[in-house]
């Protein structure tokens, strides 16, 4: 739903775009034509120059954090993986308010906050987002899934010895899936904990050559 709400609100908006270009070249050709006196074919071919520069600067932007899309090197590609990370986001979501149990909501709020915190992080650097498609494509959707037929099962009632089995076995699940985002987030911030740690050494070396001594801990 949120999907489609997306695509309805850029769909609208592309259309005003083109509303107003069109309007806009309609108007110069008039002007052009009527007032200037220019010849009708040059009216036209001014008028669909002015259309394209309108049409250029009110398009609207798509954008992954302050990056634009079509500047992006398969901006295509980050931007679709981006939008599949954001739906299974929301699911997670959506299925953290439904849960009952407090263990399973209290592990369920930690996957969806992990999560959020990645997908900040992929806004601001859109070219990790294709070393994060283990986390997108199995690690985020399972708990999505997951969580989803968690609360389908709770929404029925049933109260049976297997349902409570795999209720159990449903929190072994996210206790993993939480070590496994946050695995997942640490891999994908490697460079810049290599540059803290790289930092932090020549600190500790130029301090030794200076003739400082390090503060015990």
């Amino acid at each position: 739903m949120q999907r489609f709400r997306r695509e309805a609100d850029r769909v609208k908006k592309e259309t005003a775009s083109i509303i107003i270009s069109f309007g806009g070249a309609l108007l110069f050709f008039f002007g052009a034509f009527g007032l200037l006196k220019l010849h009708w074919l040059a009216a036209v071919a001014l008028a669909a120059g002015v259309y394209g520069a309108l049409l250029l600067v009110t398009r609207p932007k798509r954008r992954i954090g302050f990056a634009d899309v079509e500047a992006l090197p398969g901006g295509e590609i980050l931007e679709q993986k981006l939008q599949e990370a954001r739906e299974d986001f929301s699911s997670i979501g959506h299925s953290m308010e439904a849960i009952e149990d407090p263990a399973m909501k209290l592990e369920s709020e930690r996957l969806h906050h992990t999560a959020g915190r990645i997908l900040s992080y992929l806004e601001e650097n859109p070219e990790k987002i294709m070393l994060a498609r283990q986390f997108i494509d199995y690690y985020q959707d399972m708990a999505s899934r997951l969580l989803d037929k968690y609360v389908k099962l709770q929404e029925r009632g049933l109260d049976t010895e297997k349902t409570t089995e795999l209720k159990e076995q449903t929190g072994k699940a996210l206790l993993a899936l939480n070590r496994a985002f946050e695995g997942q987030f640490e891999k994908l911030m490697q460079d810049e904990i290599m540059d803290m740690d790289a930092d932090i050494r020549l600190l500790k070396q130029t301090m030794r050559m200076e003739g400082y001594e390090e503060e015990e801990d």
